[in-house]
């Protein structure tokens, strides 16, 4: 996936183009893509290329090191929909 934005803070949920809210795990982070929200289990910044990556463990850290290459605590990992939990509205 590309993004834009080169840092993307912790950011638990987020809405879809249709009002669904999603959330990521506990310390993740979920964003709102082109192919709708996308949540990964640690924080996530882009590469080089603009595709995201993300730290595997909760509120796992990622940073890029002097060579520009992404560094992530764990392992680094796509964002994908399987990461995030749709939230039902209370009645």
């Amino acid at each position: 996936m590309m993004f834009n934005n080169n840092v993307y803070s912790q950011n638990g949920c987020q809405k879809d183009d249709l009002g669904k809210i999603f959330c990521a795990p506990p310390g993740g982070t979920a964003v709102n893509s082109m192919f709708g929200v996308v949540c990964a289990p640690g924080r996530c910044i882009s590469d080089n290329l603009g595709y995201l990556k993300c730290s595997n463990q909760n509120n796992g850290d990622v940073i890029k090191d002097d060579f520009g290459r992404v560094v992530c605590v764990g392992e680094c990992v796509n964002p994908t929909k399987e990461y995030c939990q749709l939230m039902k509205k209370s009645n």
